[in-house]
């Protein structure tokens, strides 16, 4: 049910390892977050219980996080590391595997986990041939009544996922709809469903065969993934007969209140509900790489049901509802995904500035989440609705959506606002039109016009629009932002090092990667080397093409977490596509005063103010591209005058600040019924 493109955050296999030992020694490896007091006590149950064995710890919290380095400084035996922003678990726990020595078995331990003995039975167990996992029964102070074996679960079904997420697996322990097991699970049982994470012992033969956990969880699921990746591969996972683990934190437990705040520190309730949000939606991506997409968003509109019919939950939805109210309306903004996108980054810079100015915005996903969710403040609301149950828990009051122009979300935004009054629709097109043909179907064409306006990037986008659709409504502009520094960063070159040429984008046909690379083959006389930032499913057919003279010129060097990675070296960023609206790209790129050279397609030229701004292509064909890197290569020297140019122009008319402003005039037109003719500054 899923392709390799669909895995584009998992952590590979890893090749051409040295033969591994039979007998292995354990590391430890803890992800914490924002649980000190409760890290603490698991080191102390560590070096009591596994006196000797090496301790990792990612400290995920962020760099603004207070009291790291002295909690650090508290242990100097342990191997720390001070993670600058909250990279998800999954991510962090990759990391430690990469600190932790090669030859080690792998134990992971929860922060609010306790140990209780030495785990000598689970580790017996990870000796034996073909076991990828094992974990030893549990208390855990946050769920009391279920059984110490509930740590390990049957296979998780479109029904049992269901029966858990009404509360009713308990009572229903063996039954065909319930992923609780009747009984204990012998030793050499096989659990067909997962086992937590609060603490598994990981087979490093397993862990190099399988590959490690997908980035893509961010948080919850990724332990369940990787296990069903290593059962799928022939390996088993098993639960020890040994009690020696208390998991929970507490304080939090004795205090009450709701059964999620029992583990780890204590977080705000916007914080809470962002994990319950993650929790749900990782559970869906769970059945759909196991079943397929169609029971995944039954999944999530049974819940949405559930979260409505069942008196406690109705509760709490209307309590977290209701503290959400600020007097301005609720912002709705769809996606299909998260992921590092132009249009998808715009969103997630919109949401949290508009969050910032007081509006209680929300972002539905209609597929997937994705790596941006990290960078989304808790107090901007992500959730994952299929398209057709457009249900959204906001304030009373009036509220707007703003949609892309896909298919599932102008399907979502029309059922949406039908549903109630007292909700406006604005469309925020960023698929690239097109010269000569129409984009968009004749039915979704339709379907936008019906919105209560457009809201496009530039006129002349709108302008190219409608010479293959009759699109109607109210035009706002808008154009995109991002956060522009105080000044343009500096990169000096050493003397005799060749310029760095950077292309970043979705790795698809039409975005040119070849046509770039053509251009530069016919000047291999000329110092450059080129990397090519990013992933999609043309990547491997584009890659194959780079003629074999090239290759050690021409580095594809695969996702890169966001644009800062990929521009922090670069002496010019490559915008050879043949079709884009107004590419993100090229804005991040002048807001760190990289120099940029794109070709003449849609807003393009007027992003780069006509050539002053940086280098415009046109026609946008290899003999072209190749003409105008033979100007730059020939005096490099002048790249960072142009820089400069392209970082002023951010400053002045592309800053998150400036866009922010537009979609606001948008909402009070639409909120007051004033027309907007749309002349917004560009």
């Amino acid at each position: 049910m899923t392709t390799d493109v669909d895995r584009t955050y998992l952590k590979r296999p890893v090749n051409g390892t040295a033969p591994l030992p039979s007998q292995r020694p354990l590391a430890v490896l803890i992800v914490t977050y924002k649980s000190h007091d409760l890290v603490e006590h698991c080191l102390a149950s560590v070096a009591e219980h596994l006196p000797g064995l090496p301790v990792y710890v990612y400290e995920n919290s962020g760099e603004a996080y207070p009291g790291r380095e002295e909690l650090a400084a508290r242990h100097p035996d342990v191997h720390w590391v001070l993670g600058p922003v909250n990279l998800g678990f999954g991510a962090a726990f990759n990391a430690l595997v990469e600190h932790a020595p090669a030859d080690t078995d792998l134990l992971l331990l929860n922060a609010d986990t306790r140990l209780q003995g030495p785990l000598s039975r689970t580790r017996e167990l990870l000796r034996r041939p073909g076991v990828a996992a094992v974990s030893p029964l549990i208390r855990d102070d946050g769920a009391p009544g279920p059984a110490r074996w509930d740590v390990a679960t049957r296979r998780r079904t479109l029904c049992r996922a269901l029966v858990a997420s009404a509360g009713h697996s308990n009572s229903l322990r063996g039954t065909p709809i319930s992923h609780l097991y009747a009984r204990q699970p012998t030793e050499s049982q096989n659990i067909d469903g997962y086992l937590g994470g609060a603490c598994l012992a990981i087979s490093r033969a397993a862990w190099n065969q399988v590959g490690g956990m997908d980035e893509e969880f961010f948080l919850f699921g990724e332990e369940t993934d990787w296990q069903e990746r290593a059962k799928a591969a022939g390996w088993r996972i098993l639960l020890a007969d040994e009690l020696e683990i208390e998991h929970g934190n507490p304080a939090a437990a004795a205090e009450g209140g709701e059964p999620d705040s029992a583990h780890g520190a204590p977080v705000s309730t916007a914080e809470r509900q962002r994990n319950r949000d993650l929790l749900r939606a990782n559970i869906a991506l769970l059945l759909e790489r196991r079943y397929g997409v169609h029971r995944a968003d039954v999944y999530l509109a049974g819940t949405t049901v559930l979260d409505r019919l069942q008196r406690s939950k109705k509760d709490a939805r209307r309590r977290y509802t209701a503290g959400r109210r600020t007097g301005k309306p609720s912002i709705v903004i769809t996606t299909n995904r998260l992921v590092y996108g132009g249009a998808e980054r715009q969103k997630t810079l919109l949401a949290a500035e508009l969050d910032r100015r007081g509006y209680p915005v929300t972002i539905v996903c209609m597929q997937r989440f994705g790596p941006l969710i990290r960078e989304i403040p808790h107090t901007v609301r992500v959730v994952r609705q299929p398209w057709w149950a457009p249900s959204v828990d906001l304030p009373e009051g009036e509220a707007i959506l703003i949609s892309g122009d896909t298919n599932t979300e102008t399907g979502f935004a029309t059922l949406w606002r039908a549903a109630a009054g007292g909700r406006r629709w604005l469309v925020a097109p960023h698929v690239p039109p097109e010269t000569d043909r129409a984009i968009y179907s004749r039915p979704l064409a339709a379907a936008m016009s019906r919105s209560d306006g457009f809201i496009v990037l530039a006129q002349r986008q709108w302008e190219m629009l409608n010479v293959h659709h009759r699109l109607k409504g109210r035009l706002f502009v808008a154009p995109n932002g991002v956060l522009v520094t105080d000044g343009p960063g500096h990169r000096a070159r050493k003397p005799g090092e060749p310029p760095h040429l950077v292309m970043l984008s979705r790795i698809v046909e039409h975005k040119n990667p070849h046509l770039l690379i053509e251009a530069l083959a016919g000047l291999t006389d000329m110092p450059w080397k080129l990397s090519i930032f990013g992933d999609g499913p043309d990547r491997e057919r584009l890659q194959a093409r780079t003629p074999a003279e090239l290759r050690d010129r021409v580095l594809w060097r695969g996702w890169s977490a966001g644009p800062g990675p990929a521009l922090a070296d670069a002496d010019l960023l490559c915008v050879p596509s043949r079709s884009e609206a107004f590419p993100l790209v090229i804005l991040e790129a002048m807001a760190r005063g990289v120099p940029v050279a794109a070709s003449a397609t849609c807003a393009v030229p007027e992003m780069l103010d006509f050539g002053r701004a940086g280098f415009v292509v046109e026609p946008f064909s290899v003999a072209e591209w190749r003409g105008r890197l033979a100007e730059i290569l020939g005096n490099p020297d002048a790249l960072p005058a142009i820089g400069r140019r392209g970082y002023e122009r951010a400053h002045a008319h592309y800053t998150v600040q400036a866009m922010a402003d537009a979609y606001v005039e948008a909402i009070d037109a639409m909120i007051s019924g004033q027309r907007h003719d749309g002349s917004g500054a560009r």
